[in-house]
C-alpha cells in the first residue's frame, strides 16, 4: 500500500491481498484557551495548592512566596524579610532574577542587584555583588508541590528557614538537618 499525499483517503496496494489500511488521529472536538496573566491569582488568594508550582530556572525572574503563610521574600531597608504581599509596596523590594553559576541557583535583587546569600551566622541578607559560595542555592521539588530551598554548607545543603534570633525576633536563615520536611516555597515567574 501506498499513501497519497494531500489525499487523506489510501491508495490500496494492488498485489495479492487487496487490504487497504486506513490510520485514526483522534483531535479534540474543542480547545480552549489558557487562563490569562490578569485572571491568575499570583498569591493565592483562593486555594494556595491549587495552581502549577514552577521550579525556578535561570534567565527568569520571581516573587519567592512561602507556601505556608503567603509572605514573600523581601528586600527592606537593606534586610531580607518576610511580608505580606502589598505590605511596604513602595520600600520593599520583591523580585528576584534568578541566575546561574558553576551549576548553582542565585538570586539576584532586581532593584539593588546584590545577590540573596547568607551572613557568618547563617543569616540570610543580601549584600554580595557577585554571585560566589554564599550565595549558592538549591531548590529540590515535593511531591505535593512546592520546593525547599536549601544552600550550600560545605559539602551540605541546609534549609532556608525561618528561626528564633535574640528576644524573640525570627530571621530567615540557613539551618542544618532540615531535612526535606523544611519551609516550602513557591516560585511565582513574573
Amino acid at each position: 500500500m501506498s499513501l497519497n499525499q494531500g489525499n487523506p483517503e489510501p491508495t490500496p496496494n494492488h498485489h495479492d491481498d487487496n487490504s487497504t489500511v486506513y490510520t485514526a488521529i483522534n483531535t479534540p472536538s474543542d480547545t480552549t484557551a489558557a487562563e490569562s496573566a490578569e485572571d491568575h491569582d499570583w498569591f493565592g488568594r483562593g486555594n494556595p495548592t491549587s495552581g502549577p508550582f514552577l521550579v525556578p530556572w535561570p534567565g527568569s525572574t520571581f516573587i519567592i512566596r512561602s507556601v505556608s503563610s503567603g509572605h514573600v521574600i523581601t528586600l527592606l531597608d537593606g534586610q531580607v524579610v518576610l511580608t505580606q504581599p502589598g505590605d511596604n509596596l513602595n520600600r520593599g523590594s520583591i523580585c528576584w532574577a534568578c541566575v546561574e553559576t558553576k551549576g548553582w541557583l542565585g538570586f539576584r535583587n532586581t532593584v539593588s542587584g546584590t545577590f540573596l546569600g547568607h551572613d557568618k551566622k547563617g543569616r540570610l541578607c543580601c549584600v554580595a555583588k557577585q554571585h560566589q559560595g554564599w550565595e549558592r542555592f538549591c531548590a529540590r521539588m515535593k511531591p505535593e508541590g512546592g520546593c525547599v530551598l536549601l544552600m550550600q554548607h560545605w559539602e551540605r545543603l541546609w534549609n532556608v528557614e525561618m528561626v528564633e534570633v535574640e528576644q524573640g525576633a525570627k530571621k530567615l536563615a540557613k539551618v542544618e538537618d532540615g531535612g526535606l520536611d523544611g519551609m516550602v516555597w513557591e516560585f511565582i515567574k513574573i
